[in-house]
Parts: structure tokens; sequence; C-alpha cells
């Protein structure tokens, strides 16, 4: 029981990008899903901020912290793709 904050981060932070990125990849677009998913990663966030205070052992915890500064790169990195791409039509 000593991991459980960041076990819960690790797990619902893993199942809000998966829903996030179902619904990328899926020709059925619904944004009450994806804000399900956003609102689950959220929590994810959240165990993963409290197991940090907490000072828990492992490097679980670290993947909810970590994925929530790489993710909005990887966004602005899509949109500046997209931007070239689209300037040089």
């Amino acid at each position: 029981m000593k991991k459980r904050f960041s076990l819960y981060s690790l797990c619902l932070s893993m199942l809000g990008i998966f829903i996030g990125l179902g619904q990328y990849f899926t020709s059925t677009y619904s944004s009450n899903i994806l804000y399900v998913g956003v609102v689950i990663y959220l929590a994810g966030f959240t165990c993963g901020v409290i197991a940090f205070g907490k000072n828990e052992k492992g490097l679980m915890k670290y993947f909810s912290l970590a994925s929530f500064v790489v993710i909005p790169l990887l966004i602005m990195l899509g949109m500046l793709l997209f931007a070239i791409n689209f300037g040089e039509n």
C-alpha cells in the first residue's frame, strides 16, 4: 500500500491518454468522451502530485508529472508542423 497514489497516478494518466488518442484516431468524435478523458487524466496528475508530496518510493509517480509537460509540447510541435505544411501549399 505504500505506492497507492503513484499506482493510481500511472493508471489514471494512461487511461486518460488512451481515451484522448482514441478520440483522435477514430472517425467517431464526441466531445463528452474527450472531456471525460481529460478529467481522468487530470485526476491521475493530481494523484501524481499527492504521491510526490508524500515522497512515495519508485518512479511511477514521475510519469504523470512528466507527461503533463510532454503532451503540450507534442501538441505544439504538431501545430507547428501543420502550420509549416499549410504555408507551403
